[in-house]
């Protein structure tokens, strides 16, 4: 055995091939037994016109949302898919959503305008505002448009995925040239909040020596106050800030119309709802949504609930534990 057959067969030991074959590697080659998805299926090249067994490629990840993996058994960064459901998403009629929708698509149609002026084909979102204003809703919305562009959507929640975005973003680059990005750093207070050791190493992705071309960064957070000023009033880093407000009439009246069905609108005072509701989230509003559709309970019963919830749950009595006491 020559020392290149020795690295095959350590390639293949370390991808535990063997474990999913169960069948010696000499009997392997000759076998007619199907093989696993774990199996090698085509060749891959090395230097020096070396070959080794090789996963089947594809020229491009399928368009989605994604999350940056280490991958022990290959000691490989790789992408993981994402679920992402879009047969409910719904533009509700807020200058946020068509204001942000309009900034990221000017920002791709205008691509060469940025190489003309030799500025970085790059753009920062950063979106702010109380838990349960939709801000979710619109990243949705977002990734549904660029998904249906072709483009891929990496998610960054925490140290680890901004390291292992620090890792592996030159590399996805150099497979996926021009292919659009949007990077989501959803509630990135928990990412770069004060004092936060990541701070620094988000700064080097937005504007720093890692910046790569084609990408839109998009950031939320239920507390500004927690970011610092070089974040937060910086552009380059994030070029809009939008202040996702509690929804109004308008909204709250487009949402009742759009989630219930036309049996439903019959017995639903809707101007009722939208004059009750003021002042409640997105979030709100779903709950009253399912527990009055849904779940059967009355328009009042409800609100009492949410009305309650307000308040912190307690516990009174004399403190010992049991049931029936």
């Amino acid at each position: 055995m020559d020392m290149r057959e020795d690295k095959i067969e350590d390639y293949i030991k370390e991808l535990k091939m063997n474990e999913y074959l169960e069948i010696p590697r000499d009997e392997y080659l000759e076998s007619n037994e199907p093989v696993t998805s774990a199996s090698p299926t085509c060749w891959g090249t090395l230097p020096d016109e070396e070959f080794i067994p090789a996963f089947e490629s594809v020229p491009q990840v399928p368009a989605g949302i994604y999350e940056i993996k280490w991958n022990r058994d290959a000691q490989k960064h790789t992408l993981k898919k994402q679920p992402f459901k879009t047969d409910e998403l719904y533009q509700l009629p807020s200058y946020e959503i068509m204001d942000i929708l309009k900034d990221i698509k000017n920002f791709w149609d205008r691509k060469d305008k940025y190489k003309e002026y030799n500025f970085i084909h790059k753009r920062g979102i950063l979106m702010y505002g109380e838990p349960g204003c939709g801000k979710s809703g619109i990243i949705q919305l977002i990734a549904k448009d660029l998904i249906e562009q072709d483009g891929i959507i990496l998610n960054i929640k925490d140290a680890d995925d901004v390291e292992h975005f620090i890792e592996f973003i030159t590399t996805f680059r150099k497979i996926e040239k021009t292919r659009p990005l949007i990077v989501l750093l959803e509630d990135i207070d928990s990412i770069a909040g004060e004092n936060n050791h990541s701070t620094s190493k988000l700064l080097n992705i937005l504007d720093g020596v890692k910046q790569i071309e084609g990408v839109v960064y998009i950031a939320t957070t239920n507390y500004p106050e927690k970011l610092q000023d070089r974040i937060t009033n910086r552009p380059s880093r994030f070029d809009r800030r939008y202040k996702v407000e509690l929804p109004n009439d308008e909204i709250r009246r487009a949402y009742i119309h759009h989630k219930l069905k036309d049996e439903d609108l019959k017995g639903v005072d809707v101007e009722m709802w939208v004059k009750e509701t003021e002042g409640m989230s997105l979030s709100h509003l779903k709950e009253v949504v399912i527990s009055t559709i849904v779940m059967g309970r009355t328009f009042e019963e409800t609100m009492d609930n949410l009305e309650g919830m307000k308040k912190s749950p307690t516990i009174k009595g004399s403190g010992t534990m049991g049931f029936g006491r």
